[in-house]
């Protein structure tokens, strides 16, 4: 039986494995997910703090709830940052091959991902979480036998500390990278915001 004094809170999102991590993150906290997915309106804007504030502001109010939202930004530190927030997009028009022609004799190869959640509330301002991970893009892209779809950030990112992509790791190992608690990762600084 849920314990009474559990804090349930909506993670809208329709990535399955975002809800994995986020399951894995809060663990026995004593926090309840629940997974609602919903198209969010999406504001065009180069921060991720910005682009997952205001969705949250959003699916708090139509669904008169507290709510997670989540957004994530892969800065190329040699192409200035790019794609940034704009991953989904890339993600439909570039392929592997692509992004790599693009790195074509660039040295720096270093790769800032910036992950970001917005909990709201009904009527208050959201408050945004932000962690950031860091690592480099790898010279070809790594296959995939554990998960079905991944596209070119999973293939090509190589976390530090690892020495292959994030598509070529086990799905434990995959999930247990977002929600490290050695990280501090949003989820965590979440949970000790909700504890105050």
């Amino acid at each position: 039986m849920k314990n009474k004094t559990m804090k349930t809170i909506t993670f809208v999102t329709g990535n399955s494995y975002k809800f994995k991590v986020a399951k894995k993150a809060v663990g026995d906290s004593g926090i309840h997910l629940k997974q609602k997915k919903l198209h969010t309106p999406e504001i065009q804007s180069d921060s991720v703090e910005e682009i997952a504030e205001f969705s949250a502001r959003w699916a708090s109010d139509v669904l008169k709830r507290p709510v997670v939202v989540s957004d994530g930004g892969c800065f190329i530190e040699a192409l200035g940052g790019f794609p940034g927030p704009y991953i989904k997009y890339v993600d439909q028009w570039f392929t592997h091959d692509d992004l790599l022609r693009l790195m074509r004799n660039k040295k720096n190869r270093r790769v800032i991902w910036k992950d970001c959640l917005a909990y709201c509330e009904p009527g208050r301002k959201p408050m945004v979480f932000t962690s950031v991970f860091k690592g480099t893009l790898a010279q070809k892209p790594g296959k995939n036998p554990y998960r079905k779809y991944y596209g070119w950030p999973d293939a090509l990112y190589v976390p530090d500390g690892f020495s292959r992509s994030l598509s070529e790791l086990p799905t434990e190992e995959y999930l247990a990278y977002w929600s490290n608690e050695k990280e501090y990762t949003g989820w965590q600084k979440l949970m000790k915001y909700l504890k105050k």
